[in-house]
């Protein structure tokens, strides 16, 4: 439980460090941009999910090489992981708001290694916060 909080801290403590108040908005932006997603679409299916992100990466100027390359990985990714078919267009749309998270620190000079740490902490604050803690 100590490791979980020093991870949330160090999270806490890189995002105070190297974003400003109007980066920290985008991030909410992202965050809130990704709940409405699978609010909207609880029976997300594949095609869904593949129009959504082809639509956001279209309008953000990425090549169609990547988005197929993108797609294909994320696919591959939700099998490994051994999802179901079912699961997986969920999975997906996951890994696409932590793609957008990840970019977004990158671009604002975050190295690979503080991007861990931040998405480890998230995925912690989360948990414990489901669990009431």
């Amino acid at each position: 439980m100590t490791q979980q909080r020093d991870v949330k801290n160090q999270a806490k403590d890189i995002l105070e460090e190297a974003l400003d108040r109007e980066a920290v908005i985008v991030l909410a932006r992202i965050s809130d941009e990704m709940q409405l997603l699978f609010v909207a679409h609880p029976e997300l299916s594949g095609e869904k999910v593949k129009e959504i992100v082809t639509g956001f990466f279209l309008e953000n100027g990425k090549s169609e090489q990547f988005i197929d390359d993108w797609i294909k990985t994320s696919e591959e990714y939700s099998r490994t992981r051994g999802l179901s078919e079912q699961d997986q267009p969920k999975a997906m749309l996951s890994d696409f708001g932590i793609f957008r998270f990840m970019n977004f620190l990158k671009e604002k000079g975050l190295t690979d290694e503080q991007i861990t740490i931040v998405l480890t902490g998230a995925v912690q604050q989360a948990a414990s916060c489901q669990q009431g803690d």
